[in-house]
């Protein structure tokens, strides 16, 4: 008896819940379901052996439909599946309530909740239908919905203490996997030439699910299309032959594949990003029901983004729409200002549209209305609001007369039935009546019954005002002036700002470092810190480089906000780290061009996690703007720390640089602690830099600082290196290129080949190159986290052997250390053991 709400993923076998009770009690039961194709599927399979279920649709006539209602009433029909639609017909749900249904069950509901991520307005209307028909035993299902969703759905339906059922979300042979790319097509068909088929491949438009299908056909994969463009025979023939394994790829919009009865698709690719991660998880959890391993592949790119955003702005009004809208329905009305009226005002669309010079669609509208509804302006009219008006204008004794000689006993019981209800009332005003409610009473059918009010409307016994067919509002309150229309513009903001969550959600999916099966369980409420999937694309990605990558963009990043002293824009800070801007405010950013071997999109991924963690700010209002904050600050400071040295230790190069800068102060006419404080003179004593990236690194310094003192600086620092260990080599390191001054970086905080080769997105060959510069500059710099000490000690001994050719040298050491390794160790003896080899070259 109670209530249930039950949360399933996709395949877990939601239609076999309300099925078994509808099919073992004594009436009928209604199934709520969305789309036309998934009424027919269920209703062709539970019919396969008997006649056990109908469907009633718009496509429908109304002899079919009478036809269906007949065969329930005989105890024929089981389960009827019906769209929430037609239940908003008073006269339909007239004629359900009187078979007396035994269960409502409502599919897909999260439709019914604004929070969700398809919120259809004829859901609304639900608890409408519930409330007249006195229907007790409902329950719900939907395979996507968040704890905020839940509660909506439950309080919605205006459930009590209802029983909530939540399976995991977790689909463990899906193996999720992004790809950040424009070449979209081209991706398309190299991941069905390598993966299984079937496949379906959701697109966010019928153009590019027209376009890719096209695209794959020229290139001998089979491939249709299948969007609402098409009509109701050549959808049902592209459905069939896909589910007959006629043709292996389907393009498609969202509205393929709810209730497909396919269990074998072994690939789902989407084209576009979704809007939500409900609308991604339901899509992909059409792959793999027959639990074998499948593939799903997300292509992303900037684009997608900015048309679920145009998606959410023609779904969601602003304030000027609703005011537009507001002030057109009035004028349709013909209320002025001031003025108010009882009568029904009907909702034209496109008079709306004409009016606010903008076309809008009809969830728009709804939205609209919706919002003026809730803050007391008007009411939208359902049928169950709307009833005919009558009013007997005969008096009662003429109209006793009249009952007493007429023959026409239709006639005769509908007179008396509206004196039975309504008494006196019904002489004097009109009153409202339910046509479908008389015609039950009476025995007769609606149509019969309009027809027997005709004809008392022709004698002039009876006022008869039958209601709008179209939808209609009604103004609660006098028409309103813009300036003083008082609407809930929080709750507008509200609910715009939960979808553009959603949308942001699928971004923080397609950049996220965690496993991407992790990311939906805890999207969903399942709290799984410590859960992989070990088949998605961030699980089987070498995570150790993943993170040295994360961390050493992250650093260049807030060392390039730090430098530049300002806020920048996303698309200047990244066309910056990549070497592409043609002329910059400061020519001496040192991160210039140092990432122009990563992509836009790796770039973006970490600026964004940066975001996350509060270590960059952003403005979100046109252009993004992207600023370091002081935690941001703090990071550089704690990843760039030096080891420490005593500052009385550095006494004699502090006061060196002392002298330096106020000859640079005497020079330029500006205070020395201006152009250089004090405290951050010690942390350039304490950390004695050797290169302009090392200077730029220590936290304090500036680019505008090194253009004023820092060659200076960096030659008294040398110098002092000379004086304090005679073993090092003076070196300038003006010599050193900028593209290996970030390899010298790298390797001083102890990043080993590979991690420097995945770093500098370059060869570990190249990388042994630049190492074997970098030992020249500076001999005593420390290698040993690049080579272990078995390995080094065997190749010094075959060089002092008289092998110090790389070729000849791995051939003496069995070609088990690769070239890159054994350059550089060549390169490191030569410069640390410089006798030995002179004594050999003499001889």
């Amino acid at each position: 008896g109670k209530n249930v709400l039950a949360v399933l993923p996709t395949g877990a076998g939601k239609s076999i819940c309300y099925q078994v009770p509808a099919l073992i009690t004594n009436n009928f039961s209604i199934v709520i379901s969305p789309l036309i194709a998934l009424m027919k599927d269920q209703v062709d399979a539970l019919n396969q052996k008997e006649h056990l279920a109908s469907f009633i649709n718009s496509t429908m006539s109304h002899t079919e439909i009478e036809e269906v209602l007949q065969n329930i009433a005989f105890g024929k029909t089981k389960i009827l599946y019906t769209a929430p639609e037609r239940l908003a017909n008073i006269s339909f749900a007239e004629r359900l309530k009187n078979l007396n249904p035994s269960f409502l069950f409502i599919d897909e509901a999260h439709c019914i909740s604004e929070w969700g991520h398809n919120f259809r307005p004829s859901y609304t209307r639900i608890k409408e239908f519930i409330d007249f028909t006195g229907i007790k035993k409902v329950s719900a299902f939907t395979a996507t919905a968040t704890p905020e969703v839940i509660k909506d759905i439950t309080g919605q339906l205006g459930f009590k203490e209802p029983e909530i059922i939540v399976k995991g979300f977790e689909r463990n042979n899906l193996h999720l996997n992004v790809f950040l790319t424009k070449k979209k097509n081209e991706k398309c068909y190299e991941l069905i030439s390598i993966n299984k088929t079937p496949a379906i491949i959701y697109t966010s438009s019928r153009k590019k699910a027209e376009e890719i299908s096209e695209y794959l056909n020229m290139r001998r994969i089979k491939c249709s299309y299948y969007h609402a463009g098409l009509n109701g025979i050549e959808r049902r023939k592209v459905q069939e032959e896909f589910l007959q394994d006629f043709t292996p790829v389907i393009a498609a919009t969202n509205a393929f594949g709810m209730g497909i009865d396919k269990k074998d698709i072994r690939l789902i690719i989407h084209y576009n990003t979704p809007g939500s991660i409900e609308n991604y998880y339901q899509e992909i959890g059409r792959a793999g029901r027959d639990g074998n391993d499948s593939h799903v592949y997300l292509l992303h790119d900037e684009q997608d983004i900015k048309i679920q955003n145009y998606f959410l702005s023609q779904s969601h009004p602003d304030k000027v729409i609703i005011l537009k809208i507001y002030n057109a329905i009035c004028d349709y009305g013909g209320i002025a200002v001031g003025n108010t009226s009882s009568k029904e005002i009907p909702l034209h669309i496109d008079f709306i549209s004409a009016h606010i010079k903008k076309d809008i669609s009809k969830g728009l509208l709804f939205s609209a209305l919706r919002f003026l509804e809730s803050s007391g302006y008007l009411k939208v009219l359902s049928e169950y609001d709307r009833k005919e008006r009558i009013q007997i204008l005969w008096n009662k004794e003429r109209l006793k007369d009249f009952v007493k000689g007429s023959i026409n006993n239709s006639l005769k019981e509908l007179i008396l039935l509206l004196v039975r209800e309504y008494g006196s009332d019904i002489f004097t005003q009109p009153v409202q009546i339910s046509i479908s409610k008389f015609a039950s009473q009476i025995g007769i059918d609606f149509y019969e019954i309009n027809e027997t009010l005709t004809i008392l409307v022709n004698m002039g016994i009876i006022s008869y005002k039958e209601p709008l067919t179209k939808e209609s509002a009604i103004l609660t309150q006098p028409r309103t002036e813009n300036k003083f229309l008082k609407l809930d513009y929080k709750k507008i903001l509200e609910s715009y700002i939960n979808l553009q969550k959603k949308i942001d959600k699928m971004v923080d999916y397609v950049f996220t470092d965690e496993c991407r099966f992790r990311f939906i369980l805890n999207y969903f409420g399942e709290k799984v810190e410590d859960y992989n999937c070990n088949k998605c694309d961030r699980c089987t990605t070498d995570v150790k480089s993943t993170e040295n990558i994360k961390k050493y963009l992250s650093e260049v990043i807030l060392k390039t906000l730090s430098d530049s002293n300002k806020s920048l824009t996303e698309n200047l800070l990244i066309n910056i780290l990549k070497g592409k801007v043609k002329s910059l405010d400061d020519p001496f950013i040192s991160s210039y061009g140092v990432l122009k071997n990563y992509t836009r999109e790796d770039l973006k991924r970490v600026i964004r996690y940066l975001s996350e963690q509060e270590l960059i700010s952003e403005t979100k209002t046109g252009a993004k703007s992207l600023t370091i904050t002081e935690r941001g600050l703090a990071e550089i400071g704690e990843a760039t720390k030096k080891t420490s040295v005593d500052y009385t230790e550095n006494l004699a190069l502090f006061n060196e640089l002392r002298e330096v800068r106020s000859r640079i102060s005497k020079k330029l006419n500006q205070n020395g602690i201006i152009i250089c404080p004090d405290e951050v003179l010690r942390e350039i004593a304490s950390a004695r830099p050797r290169t302009k990236t090392e200077f730029l690194l220590i936290k304090g310094t500036s680019p505008r600082m090194f253009h004023k003192t820092g060659e200076d600086f960096l030659e008294v620092i040398n110098n002092f290196y000379v004086d304090s260990d005679s073993s090092v080599k003076k070196a300038d390191p003006k010599n050193l290129p900028s593209n290996i001054q970030e390899t010298y970086l790298l390797l001083k905080k102890g990043y080993n080949l590979k991690d420097i080769a995945g770093l500098r997105k370059t060869s570990e060959a190249v990388i042994s190159m630049q190492i074997e510069s970098i030992i020249e500059y500076e001999p005593a710099i420390d290698i040993s986290h690049l080579l272990n000490t078995n390995e080094l000690k065997k190749i010094f001994d075959e060089i002092e052997k008289g092998y110090d050719n790389l070729k000849d040298l791995r051939f003496r050491l069995n070609n088990s250390i690769d070239y890159p390794v054994l350059r550089i160790a060549v390169a490191k003896y030569k410069l640390s053991q410089p006798s030995l080899l002179n004594s050999r070259y003499e001889q």
